[in-house]
This record gives structure tokens, sequence and C-alpha cells, in this order.
């Protein structure tokens, strides 16, 4: 059987001191800068997550604005272009008036000739026809 002597308790008590004495200026300081250790990577780690979802909240918003920009861009755009060709149609119209008037002007001015000549010629053509018959007579 076991024989509990003197040597076993006083080993006993040693240990027991060392487990206190080591708790005390090993262990909890070393229990306190790990859970130091914790607290900082806890902390990095929310900050972390804050500054991705802030990141991906700016970048959702910056994407929405873009997609406006571009909507609002396309509006512009074809606004422009339908004004652009309303312009195009009315001055082609006014131009084609225009040099419809022209022709016009253009076609009086030379049926006006015309007559002015058919006139003359028909005097010089009877004054020739006066002289012909003049000389043929005589």
């Amino acid at each position: 059987m076991l024989s509990l002597d003197a040597n076993v308790i006083v080993v006993f008590i040693i240990v027991w001191v060392l487990v206190f004495v080591l708790s005390k200026l090993f262990f909890n300081r070393v229990r306190r800068v790990r859970d130091q250790r914790e607290r900082g990577i806890s902390d990095n780690k929310r900050a972390y997550e804050k500054a991705v979802e802030s990141y991906q909240k700016g970048l959702a918003e910056i994407e929405k604005s873009i997609k406006q920009a571009k909507a609002a861009a396309e509006t512009a755009r074809e606004t422009l272009t339908a004004e652009a060709l309303q312009e195009k149609k009315r001055m082609i119209s006014e131009i084609s008036a225009e040099c419809q008037g022209q022709v016009e002007q253009a076609r009086a001015d030379l049926d006006r000739v015309v007559e002015e000549l058919k006139a003359k010629l028909e005097r010089e053509a009877s004054g020739l026809a006066e002289g012909i018959e003049k000389k043929l007579l005589n």
C-alpha cells in the first residue's frame, strides 16, 4: 500500500505554491497579452469588414451614378439627333423653296427676254422682208 510521508506533502505544497506563483507572475501576463492580441485582431476584422462594406456601397453608388449618367447622355443624344434632323429638314425645305423661287424668277426673266427677242425679231423680220421685197421688185 501507499504510504504518505512528509516528503509527499511537502512536494505537494511546493507544487501548489509554484503553480500559484507562476500563474501570478507568468501565466496571467501571458493571458493578458493573448487577450489583448485577440481583441486587436477582432477589432481589425470588424474594421476590415466595415471598410469592405463601405467600399461595396460606394462602388454600388458609383455604378448607379454611371448608369444614370449614361441614360441621361443617351436621352440627350437622342434629343439632339432628333432636333438636328428637324433642323436639317427645315433648312432643306427653306433652301428648296429659295431655289424654287430663283428658278421661277429665272424662268420669268427668260420668258421676258424671249418675248423681247421675239418682238425684236418680228420688227427686224418685217423690216428685212420689206427690204427684200424692195430689192426683188426693183
